[in-house]
């Protein structure tokens, strides 16, 4: 008699993105995080787009390959010598995965950015790196009104993908959170937004529609902030100034000089708005104790 194997059925990998997932896709995207430039177009921040795909997909479950970056021209300025003006194109590829880290789709796309009257090595720097982030958010755009998408269509926010015919059927995890849903009479298929409690955006770098690069055109970094500042209406967006005013002295952008110019704008107003805050809440206290009075009358 012949010997027999049995081959033990081998547990098939999951595949697909989650309900939620496809749920969020589908959300309009929040006003806080749509930029509009001075001639009013609508576009998300590089760090933005980044942070909202880390947001919807998991951190490691998407990556970004760099296809093609070449040098266009450089070209040294004949009225402003030790000036340049570069141009760098850049072709990106966005890999994403579903939660088990199957790819799911790639997209790709690309751009040629240019950085006028700097020095040669920073318009290299700047051409190069703003080619590369415009690249990656326009590879993006696919994923949907998310990722900017509607702004496309005049700066809607509205959803312009309001639904979808393909569905992923819920997993285990998904269907015992359901029925724990219903057992406790709180069942739905909303998850909360992951976009809601994103503070307002605010643009200090080179962002696409909105970031002159030659340094004879626009305002410089110095006054973008300032301006930024001095549009400031809550403690939050002061703290996303901050993490991005942060971010370009890490980054080597801002002098010493620049630095305290900024530090004398921003703690003012920082104070101020704590000030505001202060008086708003102990106005709510005596109100709040007021009440009792009022009803005893």
């Amino acid at each position: 008699m012949l010997a027999t194997t049995t081959k033990l059925a081998r547990k098939l990998r999951p595949r697909g993105f989650l309900r939620k997932q496809i749920r969020q896709l589908l959300k309009p995207i929040a006003p806080e995080r749509v930029m509009r430039d001075g001639k009013g177009h609508s576009h998300i921040t590089q760090q933005d787009n980044l942070a909202h795909l880390n947001r919807v997909f998991g951190f490691g479950n998407w990556d970004t390959d760099l296809l093609r970056l070449d040098l266009v021209f450089e070209q040294e300025r004949t009225d402003k010598p030790g000036r340049w003006d570069v141009c760098y194109r850049a072709v990106v590829r966005l890999t994403v995965k579903d939660p088990y880290g199957n790819v799911m789709c790639h997209y790709e796309n690309g751009t040629a950015e240019t950085a006028q009257n700097q020095t040669r090595g920073d318009a290299h720097e700047l051409a190069m790196k703003s080619a590369i982030s415009v690249a990656t958010k326009r590879a993006s755009i696919p994923l949907g009104d998310q990722f900017g998408l509607s702004l496309y269509n005049k700066g809607q926010t509205s959803a312009l993908v309001d639904g979808t015919l393909v569905w992923p059927d819920p997993t285990p995890e998904e269907i015992a959170a359901h029925q724990a849903a219903q057992a406790g009479g709180t069942a739905s298929e909303e998850p909360e937004d992951i976009q809601a409690n994103v503070p307002q955006q605010v643009s200090l770098g080179y962002d696409e529609t909105d970031r002159p690069l030659n340094a004879d055109t626009g305002p410089s970094l110095l006054s973008r902030i300032i301006v930024a500042i001095s549009g400031a209406t809550s403690l939050d967006q002061m703290t996303a100034i901050g993490n991005q005013i942060d971010a370009e002295i890490a980054a080597g952008h801002v002098s010493k000089a620049d630095e305290q110019a900024i530090g004398a704008v921003f703690m003012p107003k920082r104070e101020l708005l704590l000030a505001v805050r202060d008086t708003a809440h102990r106005a709510n206290q005596v109100a709040q104790a007021a009440e009792p009075m009022k009803a005893g009358v």
